[in-house]
């Protein structure tokens, strides 16, 4: 018993005849006539009447429900098998850190041409969610712990800093203490904000409570609130660019080392997209490039 010859009983059945049939299939009539035959011998029952009009015998009616049943099966295995392959032409990622993913993607598109890159926004929180729901395969965002049930790939190392108005007179120093900011007024990312979360963290550690006056719901609504002077802020030290109204000063005290990571679920390496962009970003960083298509190579963050 074979697919084809479930296809042709179903074609038959369809066009109420063998001649009919071939002509859907493209094929011959005795070609038909073989193959209904074959498929009667390996049921051991007979099918249908050819003549003198074409019939179901009461096996046959069973049968030819149960093989539509199984051809729409395969038919929607083969289409689950044509979504993959056309998905292994490109890879979706979330970013809560575009001044680093930017110009990560850029050589990523530069080495992979033929794959096409879907970008979507995100804080850490929201894109953690989104990774383990599959809503996108790879999101590059800043951790002070990678979860160890991920794939996390270090791409940088950043340093919290206060983020100030270049005519700021505390624009001028080195670095700024957790106790130089008790009197000032703080414009405070959204929970959720991995940048929140160590200066609050900083902040305690320290006995300081800041004074929030405003808490914002992105990074560029922080600077222009700082720019419009509601405040001082809080920046990763490589998130200003070449923006020259603001100044970074690092701040003392912070407890953790953050890191910017690729973050992606291990199952996703057997996308074609997904493991090409974690080999670029690994051989960026001089890791060893090769990952299995399982993930087994990368079993621990790295």
């Amino acid at each position: 018993m074979t697919l084809s010859g479930l296809r042709t009983f179903v074609a038959v059945v369809q066009a109420r005849g063998l001649s009919g049939a071939a002509r859907v299939l493209g094929v011959t009539q005795p070609s038909v006539s073989v193959q209904l035959a074959a498929l009667e011998r390996a049921c051991g029952v007979l099918l249908c009447h050819r003549k003198p009009e074409f019939t179901l015998t009461d096996a046959g009616t069973d049968v030819f429900v149960r093989a539509r049943l199984i051809l729409s099966r395969v038919d929607e295995f083969e289409n689950a098998l044509d979504h993959l392959q056309s998905a292994s032409g490109r890879v979706s990622v979330g970013l809560s850190t575009p001044h680093v993913a930017m110009p990560l993607l850029a050589g990523f598109r530069a080495a992979h041409p033929e794959i096409r890159v879907q970008v979507s926004m995100g804080n850490t929180s929201t894109l953690l969610e989104d990774v383990a729901r599959c809503r996108v395969d790879v999101a590059v965002m800043s951790l002070l712990k990678p979860p160890g049930h991920l794939l996390c790939v270090k791409v940088a190392s950043p340093r919290l800093a206060i983020c100030l108005r270049a005519d700021d007179p505390l624009a001028r120093r080195r670095s700024l203490r957790p106790a130089d900011l008790a009197e000032l007024d703080v414009i405070a990312r959204e929970a959720g904000s991995q940048t929140r979360a160590l200066f609050d963290e900083t902040l305690a550690r320290a006995g300081v409570t800041p004074r929030t006056v405003m808490e914002v719901g992105n990074r560029e609504a922080m600077r222009e609130a700082v720019a419009a002077g509601l405040g001082v802020g809080m920046l990763f030290d490589n998130e200003n660019g070449e923006d020259r109204r603001f100044a970074l000063v690092p701040l003392q005290g912070v407890p953790h080392a953050p890191g910017v990571y690729a973050v992606a679920l291990h199952e996703s390496l057997g996308i074609p997209g997904v493991q090409a962009l974690i080999e670029h970003l690994n051989a960026r960083a001089g890791r060893p490039r090769g990952l299995r298509a399982d993930g087994r190579a990368l079993t621990r963050v790295t």
